[in-house]
């Protein structure tokens, strides 16, 4: 994925948006966009229905983003910032935690070859 345009990307997005929307029943409409971060993955506004995906690790892969969108969707269906009990739960049906811990690992590298 490190040769696509910022408009692969976008597309790639859109339909991971769309397929998790429709999976998790979330019915309003949730905006993404794209900006550079020096320390953060990805965040979410939940009065807004906006996530925030940190442009820097687009090219991490398509499960990376998956879990990147997924991970900041559940939190707009739940309507909380928190990593609870049902947060977890719902995750966990979608990617397994050996698999979080891998895509978080690859995450946690990226963002320190930013910092420095």
């Amino acid at each position: 994925m490190r040769d696509r345009s910022l408009e692969s990307f976008k597309e790639v997005i859109k339909k991971i948006l769309d397929a998790y929307r429709l999976q998790l029943g979330v019915d309003e409409d949730v905006k993404i966009k794209i900006r550079r971060y020096r320390t953060r993955a990805a965040f979410s506004n939940i009065k807004t229905k906006t996530i925030y995906i940190n442009k820097e690790l687009l090219d991490l892969g398509e499960e990376t983003l998956k879990y990147l969108i997924l991970h900041e969707l559940i939190h707009i269906k739940l309507n909380t910032k928190y990593h609870n009990g049902e947060f977890h739960s719902i995750l966990s049906r979608f990617i397994s935690p050996e698999e979080i811990t891998i895509i978080r690992r690859n995450i946690s590298e990226r963002l320190l070859k930013i910092k420095s």
